[in-house]
């Protein structure tokens, strides 16, 4: 589907390293009267699967689709069932038009008059996010490395902290670090990098300046995001709340800014620090280890050519995906007889 381009609004775009707060800053600013921030979509991770949505096959995909994550996700649980809404969906020409017609919807229930989304990865996806919202506002959430790490490890693995995890949970915050540098060559006032250390000691002063940033005004209700959180978020095939967003049933709490300490051994710490320390410096997070450890230098220095390779399979699955739902689509509304072209595609 043609990415396509929606003007006249400003959508908020939470994205970041996973575990580096996106969730809690979410369900903060989801508390504010005029905002409604809704995730996780994988909204500019899926698009690809879908052809424009006037086709009658093509829009049964998008609903069943979006049914999951918007049932997931809010309290609005019929939201994509409703006739009006398919109507409209039915005569959006791009994803740009589906998307502000799918979460502006849901804002508009809530009496919200702009909509907002949160789904971490989407760092790696911020040229697709401004060509289709291009006075869109990005929040990047940023977090210790050891602290973004640990959690991960504890949230993903079960607290399985082998030393091939802890590189691959580094490298992927690096990642997100050197999105930020790039931003950081051209400033834009449409980008904001929040850290979790200061959001989790001084959440009302952060919080204040998110809103300034938005053009919102700040109201006390935003640290009242705990009350509410269950309604916005995953649950698991029973029900519940996953283990991994149970801090978010309680009110922001300080330690958590150096829980890690008390989890993480002094080798992991240093095998972190070995992976990220340039990263670390140019963020001022200060190593715990100083000089480097000859014992780890060839450790990591295999785990980088096994990630290098990782990393080559990834693209090049990415890409196989892309050529499969094309070919997908094509093979689908063919048979439905009424496929039509869609045009020159933008870079995503």
């Amino acid at each position: 589907m043609p990415l396509g381009q929606v003007r006249e609004i400003s959508p908020v775009f939470i994205v970041g390293a996973g575990r580096s707060g996106t969730t809690p800053m979410q369900l903060a600013l989801n508390m504010h009267p005029s905002l409604g921030v809704y995730g996780e979509t994988q909204a500019f991770l899926s698009h690809r699967r879908f052809g424009v949505p006037s086709d009658a096959a093509e829009l049964r995909r998008l609903v069943r689709h979006w049914h999951h994550i918007v049932a997931d996700q809010t309290p609005h649980k019929e939201l994509m069932q409703e006739q009006s809404l398919q109507h409209r969906l039915s005569r959006a020409q791009n994803y740009a038009e589906v998307l502000n017609t799918i979460l502006g919807t849901i804002a508009a229930r809530e009496h919200k008059a702009r909509w907002g989304e949160k789904t971490p990865s989407h760092i790696f996806r911020l040229a697709a996010i401004r060509s289709c919202f291009p006075q869109s506002r990005v929040i990047h959430m940023i977090r210790d490395p050891r602290g973004t790490v640990c959690s991960t490890i504890q949230a993903f693995t079960d607290g399985a902290f082998t030393d091939w995890r802890i590189y691959v949970a580094a490298r992927y915050w690096s990642r997100a670090v050197r999105v930020h540098q790039l931003e950081m060559k051209e400033p834009s006032p449409s980008y904001l990098l929040v850290r979790h250390e200061q959001f989790v000691t001084s959440p009302e002063s952060t919080l204040k300046d998110v809103c300034a940033f938005l053009g919102l005004e700040y109201v006390p209700d935003l640290l009242k995001f705990h009350k509410t959180a269950a309604q916005f978020m995953r649950k698991t095939s029973s029900g519940e709340l996953p283990t991994r967003h149970a801090l978010t049933l309680k009110p922001m709490d300080a330690s958590r800014a150096e829980a890690w300490r008390k989890v993480l051994s002094p080798r992991q710490i240093r095998l972190i620090e070995s992976v990220v320390r340039d990263e670390m410096g140019s963020l001022g997070y200060e190593p715990d280890c100083e000089g480097e450890d000859t014992a780890l230098k060839g450790q990591v220095a295999y785990y980088s050519a096994m990630w290098t390779m990782s990393e080559t399979r990834r693209v090049a699955l990415r890409e196989a995906k892309a050529r499969y739902w094309a070919m997908q689509r094509m093979m689908e509304l063919g048979e439905s007889g009424s496929w039509r072209p869609e045009g020159p595609a933008k870079a995503a």
